[in-house]
């Protein structure tokens, strides 16, 4: 993984409790700008994130996102994966 190193005014800063926090915002911002661009999957974003499929719509809708960014291959991924967790709900 490569290391970045980024110069923040103290007015953000202060919008933070501690560096972690903004570590995490900042990683989190840029794996869901790269899923809204089409370069990585719901999927995968979830994985990078740590979170489950379900939360990942959650994220994107936090921020008045759509998760129907995507490709018709995507759509279709994203529609057989919702489908096996609803039937997995089911039982």
């Amino acid at each position: 993984m490569t290391t970045i190193t980024l110069e923040i005014p103290e007015e953000i800063l202060n919008n933070f409790n501690g560096i972690n926090e903004i570590r995490r915002t900042l990683y989190e911002d840029f794996i869901i700008a790269q899923r809204q661009r089409g370069n990585i999957s719901l999927g995968r974003a979830a994985e990078l994130l740590g979170v489950t499929y379900s939360e990942i719509f959650n994220r994107l809708g936090e921020q008045g996102l759509s998760f129907i960014n995507a490709n018709p291959k995507e759509l279709e991924e994203s529609s057989q994966h919702f489908e096996k967790i609803m039937e997995q709900a089911r039982q």
